[in-house]
Parts: C-alpha cells; structure tokens; sequence
C-alpha cells in the first residue's frame, strides 16, 4: 500500500495544486475599488448629476468598459447612472466623473428635491464594474458603498 501511495502523492497534491489557483470570479478582481459619491446637483430644469470619485487603492490599473451605479439616498433607490465609455482607472489614483442620473420615478425626484432643502443626505451606490482584461475578454465585478453626500438643488 505504501508503494502504491508514494508516487500518487505528488501527482494530488499537484492537483489539488492547480485547483487551488482557479478564477474565482470579478469580485476578487476588484478587491478594493469602490465608487465615492461627492456632490449630487439637481438643476432647476430637473435634472440630476451626480458627481463620484472612482478609487483605486491597488498597486495595478484597470481599465473598466462599462460602469453602471444605483444611487440609494436615505435607504431609497432614486435612480441610475451608466457611463459606457471607456475609462482608465490608474494604481493608486482616484478618477473623478460626472454622471447623468436617471431618475426611477416621481417619487425619486421629490426625494431629491426634499434632500436637497436639508443639504445632505445617507447613500448607498451599488456598482457594477465591467473590467477589461485583454483584448476583448471583460470581467464584471460588483461594488458597494455607503456614506454621506451633500446634496444641492437650483
């Protein structure tokens, strides 16, 4: 049995090995980015921008073709914002944007009219993050963060 054992050992650990080193997925790709609210502007015509800071604390860059953030204030969902564009992201840097807010109601853009009368408000941005890694193969990721933002309304 020890003869048989002995040289089957290297060959599993080996693959145990191998199996150990698979792609687990984007979100260990994107381990320790996060999207930052800065400033949430409502113009007097009714649109919203949105200002955020893209961080990346990380020793690489990244290059992200496509960033979709849903924008909670005060624990409700009031709209979306997409920026398809493409967007270089370099170690150790934080990228400041600009976004159109598309509203998800009514109800979204009196909540933003009444934020903007106190000046600030809790947010929450769930992000997702599709990540170019080379040529034409992406890896999308999905982020979370939270805190507060001033808000102003024209």
């Amino acid at each position: 049995m020890k003869k048989l054992l002995t040289p089957l050992f290297p060959l599993l650990c080996s693959a145990l090995f191998l199996a150990g080193c698979g792609h687990g997925g984007g979100d260990a790709i994107a381990v320790g980015l996060s999207a930052e609210l800065t400033g949430i502007e409502r113009a007097s015509d009714g649109n919203v921008s949105v200002k955020w800071d893209m961080v990346n604390p990380n020793v690489s860059s990244y290059l992200l073709s496509r960033v979709t953030n849903k924008i909670f204030l005060n624990g409700t969902l009031v709209g979306t914002t997409v920026d398809a564009e493409a967007m270089a992201l370099p170690a150790q840097r934080t990228v400041n944007k600009v976004s159109k807010l598309t509203l998800a109601g009514p109800d979204a853009a009196r909540l933003i009219a009444e934020v903007a009368a106190r000046g600030r408000a809790a947010y929450r941005v769930d992000s997702q993050l599709v990540i170019l890694l080379y040529g034409d193969v992406t890896e999308k990721s999905a982020l979370t963060h939270a805190g507060s933002v001033p808000v102003n309304g024209k």
